[in-house]
């Protein structure tokens, strides 16, 4: 299921270089309409921007030959989005901490549960969307990765301060923490997936 697996020349390069010329202006245009949202309205815009996500990676996924189901409501709670070639993904969408180069983790969702960064495997892949591809990482992989980097006790109150720290939104059980791209490109399992427009209904599990 690898299109693009672990790249390490042209795709080392496409990775760093290419986020910040082909997709810089997307999400400099999301973080300021972010800015001027709040309460139900953010969370409308948050929802439209993933839901954008999910057809884009439906297209890029047929595009590659992949076989691509969409997950139902029970599973998408246990953190599973799709099943591409029989195999489990969770997508994450847009972030504005895509444009540093860093990537935002879930320990612990609201609710004080396990996050989709887990060491059971379930997903087995996360799919991080980037704009003109999407990065796949193994999720045993960048838990172990965080195990490592992160320190959870040391706690921040900000979310662009969390790197390597835990961070949690105030009124909310979630734990996160974030760690650099460069960081899971050397130490995780990944493949890439070009971004693609393929016009075929989405099939449902």
């Amino acid at each position: 299921m690898n299109p693009l697996p672990m790249g390490r020349g042209f795709f080392a390069v496409f990775i760093y270089c290419q986020p910040l010329t082909l997709i810089v202006g997307s999400i400099i245009m999301i973080s300021n309409k972010a800015k001027g949202l709040s309460g139900s309205t953010h969370v409308a815009h948050s929802q439209k921007l993933m839901d954008e996500s999910t057809e884009r990676y439906h297209h890029s996924c047929l595009s590659a030959g992949l076989i691509i189901k969409k997950t139902g409501k029970v599973q998408d709670i246990g953190h599973v989005d799709f099943v591409v070639d029989g195999e489990t993904v969770d997508l994450k969408g847009l972030k504005n901490s895509s444009r540093e180069g860093k990537i935002l983790l879930e320990f612990l969702n609201v609710n004080g549960k396990t996050g989709w960064c887990n060491e059971n495997g379930t997903p087995l892949w996360v799919a991080f969307d980037f704009g003109a591809f999407f990065l796949h990482v193994k999720n045993v992989d960048l838990y172990n990765l965080a195990k490592k980097k992160c320190d959870l006790r040391e706690t921040v109150t900000r979310v662009a301060d969390c790197l390597y720290k835990g961070y949690r939104r105030r009124g909310r059980k979630d734990l996160m923490s974030m760690v650099l791209l460069k960081d899971v490109l050397e130490s995780c399992e990944h493949w890439f997936l070009p971004y693609a427009k393929y016009s075929m209904p989405m099939e449902s599990v």
